[in-house]
């Protein structure tokens, strides 16, 4: 069953890294990849997310803006942990793995941070943001299928990565919106 799964990772890999491709495809993904460290992402993204934050809730906005760096921060942590103990080797490195590398990558590949970091933001920004839900997993989903397409990740790295960042995101902004609950509470005490 295992031989079947990584066979089946392998496959879908080599489809998308090798098949579906072209060289808008090549540039598009290649630019979107590290999408979040880019300018445009720090100087629009990030300053939009928080004046969307500080609309909705006031200078609680900056509370959840703050959280939401701590949820990305511990993300990427657990993250680099995690392929320090599996110490899966990417795609390029894999024997019997035909790779097109086309964007950097160093270190073990499971899972993929890039992907776990997008869908955190995704889903902690979406879960006070509804409106940016669509736009936001979008983007994030892009950024998982550029790892693969790109030749840096297998399929399960970008998905188990995935799952893990919208699990963390929701986690991160359930325990926020207690806290602005437990604040509104104590306001209404006081």
């Amino acid at each position: 069953m295992f031989e079947f799964l990584i066979n089946t990772d392998h496959n879908l890999f080599t489809t998308i890294n090798s098949a579906f491709t072209h060289p808008w495809a090549d540039a598009f993904f290649f630019w979107v990849t590290d999408l979040h460290k880019t300018i445009y992402f720090k100087i629009l993204i990030v300053p939009f997310v928080v004046f969307l934050f500080i609309r909705k809730f006031k200078l609680k906005g900056l509370l959840l803006f703050f959280v939401l760096i701590l949820a990305l921060g511990l993300n990427d942590f657990i993250g680099g942990r995690v392929k320090h103990v599996v110490e899966r080797e990417r795609p390029f490195s894999t024997s019997g793995v035909e790779a097109i590398q086309r964007s950097r990558a160093g270190g073990y590949s499971f899972p993929s941070n890039h992907s776990s970091n997008m869908f955190t933001f995704a889903a902690y920004t979406s879960y006070f943001i509804p409106q940016a839900k669509v736009p936001l997993y979008l983007i994030a989903a892009s950024v998982g299928y550029s790892r693969v397409y790109n030749g840096v990740h297998f399929p399960s790295d970008v998905i188990c990565g995935s799952i893990f960042g919208w699990l963390w995101g929701n986690l991160f902004a359930r325990l926020s919106q207690r806290i602005l609950q437990a604040l509104q509470n104590r306001k209404k005490t006081t």
